[in-house]
């Protein structure tokens, strides 16, 4: 025997080895942190297509569901009525289509799902019978298990049938079912076939549509609404632990929530990554409907996908590993998957419209990957260091490799080149909990020199800087301010300005804005009537206010930055900013000449400019303080960016009130006036650029059809 399994294994390998480029009829691919799809190698090569008039035991009929143990594989040929018992040889053992039933020969109607245990004891979902039929190993009948209503009528309704479709048994016996038409979650048996209630109900996501039809609608509408259910699930599968893998398809749940792993208090504990959930296919990409799960070794498992025919496999973690398939009638491809199992780290997936089993066989890649993380979950890390590094030598644009080197590198105290790997993996995450540690070493490192440092800043504040305030009294403070006011009138008086005269007054204008900033009321007056503010200052604000976004646009800490810099575009981030401040100040003179307003086109744009000064002066130092943020402490960043934005939000509402000399209830009403004259603004240009593009486009098409018929 243990020679035929190396002959077999040698074979696999060649066959492997020897698979043309052209005869793999799918892409393999992950998707990074932006959820771009990223090609990789296969993981895994079909090597075998398998049906039952190879087997010889006539076709297979709309088969439903695959199971593998050890060396057998068992397949629900749901339209035959029969189970296909199998080894691993692919030779067939025997086919069960009946058994005894205390004498009588009994058939089974319709099976959908099977779930074999370590002792050979097969349970068979017989759906069309409304039952769970248990058999030992030489498939003799030990426990038929009937609806559920029989004895729980309470539970359910009087029109309910039991109808099982998949079902999964844990190591304690204990029997989870998915019936059809069951909304309330997994039907759950224990191992006498008592009905113990329902686990892992999804959770239903109302939308905001329906919380306002619940507020506004009639009684006989909300009497309609209450008849929403929840979807039902597709499929289960539970692991050696206990845990139940289940998958749900459409209804009203979110992605997220599609694959699900439940404990036994019904409590879903699946891992996922906020950025990039198990979801399958991402919305942009494709719809992904999941038929099946299986769990595999180290907590990894793969979901099949019955929309677009693909396997998805994902770590514990919740990282995607590699995602293959394609629908198709070449071999590897599917026409309508809807079983799935693992035998010997191949994959077996059923297909209930070929009416075949397609057998995938796992590449050196796809080794590589399970055995590194194998290493890492035993404690290995430099074995699985360098097992993540060889696969980045089959694949370069491999994120999780990069977060496994992290990993270990983290476990063995290296912060620093942890941080490295994960910032290559754009694995914000990790990176943020290695850079605590990393802090915290250089500042324990430094800490002497940080402390001299803070020493010598105190000293200078308490006795030199406070005393040189200190001998400027406040009548010298109202002499210079006045000597100030009279040079800024002398300097707006003049027709022409020297370049000496036009920057210092550009300067004194940038430290108004500063005084301003405090004083809005008073200051936007000064800012009008005294001139203390100037066009070119105004225009010069603006011009910082883009630089210092464009600035924190890209030179944010890595933590914060979420932005994919293939597409950072600075005109049109620049123009972002531009048009906006163009919109406000345009539609704000065109409606407040028309309802009495006092200031001009020149006086709106310059207070305009002024009103940003507090997010100019966040946003740069903000941008440096990021780099040296973890991510618990992002609430202190965000905080100070929310209150520079709402502070200049406020005083480009109070200019508004002092240039045009407003009420403060007036004031209100323009500016939501202001705000609708944008939003109508943009969508009438909108409108005009998408006609024009219209318009060039049926003049390229008349020219193309002009130039193909002459």
């Amino acid at each position: 025997m243990k020679s035929l399994k190396a002959f077999l294994l040698v074979w696999i390998l060649m066959a492997v080895a020897f698979v043309p480029a052209g005869a793999v009829p799918y892409e393999t691919y992950t998707y990074d942190f932006w959820n771009n799809p990223v090609p990789s190698p296969h993981a895994y090569v079909p090597i075998r297509v398998v049906d039952g008039q190879e087997l010889g035991i006539g076709g297979f009929k709309t088969p439903q569901d695959i199971f593998a143990i050890d060396d057998h594989i068992y397949v629900v040929d749901s339209g035959n009525s029969r189970i296909v018992h199998l080894t691993r040889e692919w030779q067939v053992v025997r086919i069960i289509d009946s058994f005894d039933n205390t004498g009588i020969q009994d058939k089974f109607r319709n099976p959908r799902g099977i779930h074999v245990d370590a002792a050979g004891n097969m349970y068979v979902a017989d759906r069309d019978n409304g039952r769970i039929v248990v058999l030992d190993r030489d498939a003799a009948l030990r426990q038929i298990i009937t609806s559920p209503a029989e004895t729980h009528a309470d539970l359910f309704t009087s029109d309910f049938r039991f109808r099982p479709d998949k079902l999964g048994v844990d190591q304690y016996g204990t029997i989870y079912v998915v019936s059809a038409g069951v909304y309330d979650g997994i039907m759950e048996f224990d191992i006498f076939g008592e009905f113990q209630g329902f686990v892992g109900a999804p959770r239903v996501h109302p939308t905001l549509a329906d919380y306002i039809w619940r507020l506004i609608g009639t009684k006989e509408q909300k009497e309609r609404m209450k008849l929403f259910l929840p979807v039902e699930h597709s499929n289960v599968h539970v692991d050696y632990r206990g845990f139940i893998y289940a998958t749900a398809t459409g209804g009203e749940i979110s992605a997220e929530d599609k694959i699900r792993r439940i404990n036994t208090s019904g409590v879903d504990r699946l891992m996922r990554i906020s950025w990039s959930p198990p979801i399958g296919d991402f919305p942009d990409v494709t719809s992904s409907i999941f038929v099946d799960v299986v769990s595999r070794e180290h907590d990894i498992y793969s979901i099949l996908d019955r929309a677009n025919g693909r396997i998805f496999t994902y770590s514990s973690t919740g990282h995607l590993l590699y995602a293959f398939g394609a629908l198709g009638e070449v071999q590897g491809a599917f026409t309508n998957p809807a079983g799935l199992t693992e035998l010997d780290q191949h994959l077996l997936v059923l297909d209930s419209i070929k009416n075949s089993i397609t057998v995938f066989a796992p590449t050196e890649y796809m080794q590589l990957i399970h055995n590194a993380i194998a290493k890492y979950s035993m404690g290995n890390y430099d074995a699985a260091t360098e097992n993540w590094y060889r696969v980045l030598e089959l694949n370069s644009n491999f994120d999780l490799a990069y977060t496994g080197i992290g990993n270990a590198h983290f476990m063995k105290g290296e912060y620093a080149e942890a941080m490295r790997n994960y910032r290559l993996a754009n694995d914000r995450q990790n990176y943020s909990e290695a850079y605590r540690y990393y802090r915290k070493q250089v500042t324990e490192k430094y800490f002497g020199f940080f402390m001299a440092a803070v020493v010598i800043l105190i000293i200078y504040v308490l006795f030199f800087a406070t005393s040189k305030k200190s001998e400027q009294s406040v009548v010298e403070a109202k002499a210079q301010q006045a000597a100030t006011y009279d040079l800024v009138q002398t300097w707006e008086e003049m027709k022409r300005r020297p370049l000496r005269i036009q920057l210092k007054r550009i300067w004194y204008g940038l430290s108004f804005a500063l005084k301003l900033m405090v004083s809005p009321l008073q200051g936007f007056w000064d800012l009008k009537y005294e001139k203390r503010g100037n066009l070119p200052t105004a225009i010069i604000l603006i011009i910082l206010l883009v630089v210092s976004y464009l600035i924190m646009y890209q030179y944010s800490g890595f933590i914060f930055n979420t932005r994919d810099p293939r597409y950072l575009n600075l005109v049109s981030e620049s123009i972002s900013i531009l048009v906006p401040i163009m919109m406000w100040a345009a539609i704000n003179w065109s409606l407040t000449t028309l309802m009495n307003g006092k200031g001009t086109f020149k006086d709106i744009l310059i207070a305009t400019g002024y009103s940003f000064t507090p997010l100019i002066l966040v946003l740069i130092p903000m941008t440096i303080v990021s780099n040296y943020l973890a991510a618990d402490e992002g609430a202190f960043y965000y905080l100070v960016l929310s209150i520079a934005l709402v502070w200049s939000l406020f005083l480009l509402f109070f200019s508004t009130m002092v240039t045009h000399e407003y009420s403060l209830g007036a004031t209100i009403g323009v500016t939501l006036l202001i705000l609708v004259g944008i939003g109508i603004t943009m969508f009438i240009a909108l409108l005009f650029v998408d006609i024009v593009l219209q318009l060039f486009a049926f003049i390229g098409e008349v020219y193309r059809e002009l130039a193909f018929r002459l």
